[in-house]
């Protein structure tokens, strides 16, 4: 049979280990969090910069329509001071 000292020895033992297993976890907890936390912060990121370009080329249309029908209008004045 084991002493009082070996299983209070035993005793310590493991609540330390616990102690221990118990800080593990809450550390990989915490990384995941900060994980979940970066991939969120990601794809918002990305979004942010996929409505920029969307509303950069949106923005390029409208120009390059604004140009043809700048272009349009020139061939017009041109082509009625030739007929006068």
């Amino acid at each position: 049979m084991k002493s009082y000292s070996n299983l209070k020895e035993d005793l310590e033992q493991r609540r330390k280990e616990l102690e221990s297993k118990q800080k593990k976890q809450i550390e990989d907890r915490k990384k995941k969090a900060i994980s979940y936390r970066d991939i969120v912060a990601g794809n918002m990121e990305k979004e942010q910069k996929k409505q920029e370009k969307m509303r950069q080329q949106e923005q390029e249309r409208k120009q390059a329509i604004r140009a043809r029908e700048a272009m349009k209008q020139e061939l017009k004045r041109e082509l009625e001071s030739e007929k006068n």
